[in-house]
């Protein structure tokens, strides 16, 4: 299974060139409400916002499911440039990934949201499984390339 994440990981980056030029990480983020938080703490409600639609699932309530989705869809972005953590030869393929990213948790919360309004739990269940391969999948690609935790 992790085999399969890190090769997943790997055509995702290969990828990631045809996105960046649609539209940039620096687009993004300045698209975004500023907040005063670090990366780091972005991740942590990102994982909340992630949790929060698991339980949702699982206990088949709407209104979690609801927060998490939306939290996903509206995130700030933090007071640095999310890129600024990385090593420098990493930051590129970094900004990549965040705009792919991005785009395909956008896609991936619109599958569980549209399996709710259905009723379909199992749909939602199984997007659900495809946001966290998509948290997971940037985690494995990024996560040794960190220099720095922001102040």
């Amino acid at each position: 299974m992790r085999q399969l994440l890190k090769i997943g990981t790997l055509l995702v980056c290969a990828g990631l060139t045809l996105v960046a030029q649609e539209k940039s990480a620096e687009d993004l983020v300045k698209s975004m409400k500023k907040e005063d938080i670090t990366y780091a703490q972005l991740m942590s409600g990102m994982g909340m916002a992630y949790d929060n639609i698991q339980k949702g699932v699982i206990t088949m309530n709407k209104l979690l499911v609801d927060r998490g989705i939306d939290f996903i869809r509206t995130h700030p972005a933090p007071k640095q440039n999310p890129w600024l953590i990385m090593d420098k030869e990493s930051q590129e393929g970094f900004k990549a990934m965040l705009v792919y990213h991005d785009e395909k948790m956008d896609e991936d919360v619109a599958l569980i949201e549209k399996a709710v309004q259905k009723k379909d739990w199992e749909g939602a269940y199984a997007g659900a499984k495809e946001l966290g391969n998509s948290c997971i999948s940037c985690h494995l690609a990024y996560k040794d390339h960190v220099k720095y935790v922001m102040k």
